[in-house]
């Protein structure tokens, strides 16, 4: 009977401990996996994006241009920013990173958004799939989202170092 007991014990621990998978989730490998993943567009070496063809409507090589020059003057006023999230499925979560500056008290520029969507089923996660956005519909689309996992509770549960301090500007005056 005292076997029992401790069976229904630990099968009850075990059970609240794989309940809530939020606390296994590794914030920082997502984090880290993610900054590899978009150092390179943060730095402004798009070089090798050049030959690629995007979807249309997503991003544009121009516009990354844009980017890259104005990172290169002094100062260079880029506000960039980045932040990871859950996915509607729980085998996934994304990292976001996204670069702007302002252009008056009220309005904004964004040159990008990138999300990188990592599977964090296995023992190592890995990237499943990359987007990068430049064009206004995207950007919207893309803030519009982000909108909503600012005003949620999943991201009271994330690290604070793992999400930026204030939901980001909209990429639009409406």
């Amino acid at each position: 009977m005292k076997n029992l007991h401790v069976f229904k014990l630990v099968f009850v621990l075990l059970f609240l401990s794989n309940g809530n998978a939020q606390d296994s989730i590794d914030f920082k490998a997502i984090d880290s996996i993610g900054s590899a993943f978009t150092n390179r567009l943060k730095i402004g070496d798009i070089e090798h994006l050049k030959t690629l063809k995007p979807l249309e409507g997503t991003w544009t090589y121009s516009r990354l241009l844009d980017y890259k020059k104005v990172i290169g003057k002094k100062p260079n006023k880029i506000i960039i920013g980045s932040f990871i999230e859950p996915s509607v499925n729980p085998n996934y979560w994304a990292f976001n990173l996204f670069a702007l500056r302002r252009i008056d008290e009220t309005r904004f520029e964004y040159f990008f958004a990138a999300i990188i969507s990592i599977d964090i089923t296995g023992a190592n996660y890995v990237v499943d799939a990359t987007y990068l956005f430049s064009e206004d519909d995207a950007l919207k689309s893309w803030w519009k989202h982000i909108f909503g996992f600012y005003e949620s509770n999943p991201r009271d549960n994330i690290s604070k170092e793992f999400v930026y301090p204030v939901c980001p500007p909209p990429p639009f005056n409406e």
